[in-house]
């Protein structure tokens, strides 16, 4: 059974107001399909993918992308030769990219409605790859940027560091100046989640798919 929304939510002893919101993007923003992605890999005579790709946090050749430590080139590379047959480029970053699902348009919507009350941020573990595909399908094919919607980005390729490890949360709180206790942080991975909260940041857990509207309805976070 699922836990209620407000089982999710974690909050500090000593936060009094929330000012600041952080959202993960891959999982809790956008809807994700990793079975679907790792059935695309395989087709492609790729075997093994499962044990690499997480919605949370990758493993192998996938880290080494997400934390900024390879190049585009080079990843497609490193995948093409875990391949049986001769592939190119484009059926790689079709299989990679049928990971993701769609970003709804209710989850911008929140967003822009938030972002009259809240500071907010993006952190998310991601490589160039995804992100720009992301970019060019979630915002610019909606006449929008990411700065219609985010204050500032913290991504894991540009800093060359993956959550759960605390130094990506650390040097996000010094470049923003955001104090922890004032700030809430939704993420799907419970890992992250625990490196968050050991920090002093507050969390909501969210679930797969989850449309978490209803979370800003809470005292503590209703501003509209």
């Amino acid at each position: 059974m699922a836990l209620l929304l407000e089982d999710r939510l974690y909050i500090q002893n000593n936060t009094q107001e929330i000012k600041t919101l952080i959202f993960d993007f891959g999982g809790v923003l956008i809807d994700l399909d990793k079975e679907r992605s790792v059935q695309n890999f395989t087709k492609l005579g790729i075997q093994g993918i499962d044990s690499l790709l997480s919605n949370w946090c990758q493993k192998g050749v996938f880290l080494r992308f997400e934390e900024g430590n390879i190049t585009s080139e080079e990843f497609l590379n490193e995948i093409r030769r875990m391949s049986t047959r001769t592939i190119s480029d484009d059926e790689i970053k079709a299989a990679f990219f049928s990971f993701l699902v769609d970003l709804p348009h209710y989850k911008l919507d929140l967003i822009a409605q938030l972002r009259n009350h809240y500071q907010i941020f993006l952190l998310s573990n991601i490589n160039e790859l995804i992100y720009n595909y992301c970019i060019e399908h979630y915002f610019y094919a909606r006449g929008k940027t990411m700065d219609d919607y985010f204050d500032k980005q913290y991504l894991s390729f540009q800093m060359h560091i993956c959550k759960p490890k605390k130094e990506i949360y650390l040097k996000m709180l010094q470049d923003s100046g955001i104090h922890p206790e004032e700030t809430l942080f939704l993420e799907d991975g419970e890992q992250n989640i625990h490196t968050a909260q050991l920090l002093g940041i507050n969390t909501f857990f969210t679930l797969p798919n989850e449309n978490f509207s209803s979370l800003f309805d809470i005292p503590l976070l209703k501003r509209f």
